[in-house]
């Protein structure tokens, strides 16, 4: 039951991405430029760059071998000047240095409370990420074989 729902929440994100995809570009013909229409497609573009950042840091496809911290950590300075770059364009908050200030420290703040919190989530189911990661490394290579 529970995967059940984790596939509904799944295939919501999905198509409401593909709705959005489909219909920005109609609403932008249809009713010109506008605050909440710049706003949803900051948002857009940010998931993106968000989702792209996540899979160069975290899927193992370009930086191989890197211990889980340094993961965070790049992840962290990379994606928050992305998002607050978004945020700025597409009119989030006010374009003063005290915002930008604001939205860098509640940003990492949230990202570090996040992370300890999953970090200690996970290392009492799965024993420490590096471990998982490894013995998944270690699946992965005896599939190929």
């Amino acid at each position: 039951m529970k995967r059940f729902f984790g596939r509904v929440v799944v295939t919501a994100c999905v198509v409401f991405t593909a709705i959005m995809v489909a219909s920005l570009p109609f609403a932008y013909a249809f009713a010109g430029p506008s605050g909440g229409l710049d706003m949803s497609v900051g948002m857009l573009v940010a998931a993106f760059a968000a989702a792209l950042l996540q899979g160069f840091w975290f899927s193992g496809l370009i930086l191989k071998r890197m211990r889980y911290a340094v993961r965070l950590a790049g992840f962290a300075l990379t994606a928050a000047p992305a998002i607050y770059l978004c945020g700025w364009f597409a009119g989030w908050f006010p374009r003063d240095i005290e915002y930008a200030v604001s939205f860098f420290a509640i940003f990492l703040v949230l990202f570090a409370v996040i992370s300890i919190g999953y970090t200690v989530h996970f290392k009492r189911v799965a024993g420490g990420y590096q471990e998982a990661l490894e013995a998944y490394r270690r699946r992965a290579a005896d599939e190929k074989r």
